[in-house]
């Protein structure tokens, strides 16, 4: 096996891909904002949606991801107290040891269960927004709620250049699909990926 197959074997592991998954996500962000800043391609209220489920795949696959690594250190506090309050479950300390053995394989498959859930969120997400902006359908899209706009800030607002982005209008594309429309590809490959990757043992254990 070639050292970048090795590579590639160990962070294909549910205990290890939440933080592939984070590192995908925060690509994708920083080339939203790359977009606008530099491309002055301002989102729409939808693409600000979008933009959220990401934000919380990255704050997911860390915080899972360091989890995952903290409780499966042979040394964890949870390895030496664990046993004893899961005694009443177990018949021996045997079982309850080996049973917290186990467990940070379990969790890690958890945590990589909710990484495809979060990635299913954003590929409707983005699919709704591309299937309006292709005309597939309607969407009401609001920018914010106007329940307590004054009359005063509405002529405030008139008296200051505003730029409103439709969200059924395709700001930019490449081969006809739009971005909302590549955010989809990435996010129900990734998802998909994620579902492969959870039925996988844990980099440490093969076994588990």
């Amino acid at each position: 096996m070639s050292m970048q197959t090795e590579f590639l074997d160990a962070w294909t592991r549910p205990d290890r891909w939440p933080l592939v998954a984070a590192l995908g996500s925060g690509l994708i962000l920083a080339g939203a904002y790359a977009f606008e800043i530099f491309g002055n391609y301002p989102p729409c209220p939808l693409c600000i949606e979008q933009r959220w489920v990401h934000i919380w795949v990255m704050i997911f696959g860390v915080v899972g991801f360091a989890i995952a690594q903290l409780i499966r250190r042979p040394d964890a506090q949870i390895l030496k107290t664990g046993a004893d309050a899961m005694r009443g479950w177990f018949r021996t300390r045997l079982q309850a040891l080996y049973a917290l053995y186990k467990a940070p394989g379990a969790l890690a498959r958890v945590i990589s269960f909710g990484v495809a859930g979060l990635f299913g969120w954003s590929a409707y997400e983005s699919g709704r927004h591309a299937g309006m902006e292709y005309g597939f359908w309607q969407i009401d899209c609001q920018a914010s709620d106007i329940s307590g706009v004054t009359a005063a800030d509405v002529f405030e607002a008139m008296a200051t250049a505003q730029n409103v982005v439709p969200c059924d209008e395709v700001a930019w594309s490449m081969l006809g699909i739009s971005m909302a429309g590549y955010n989809f590809l990435f996010s129900a490959v990734m998802g998909l990926l994620t579902l492969a990757v959870m039925f996988k043992a844990p980099s440490w254990r093969p076994d588990l």
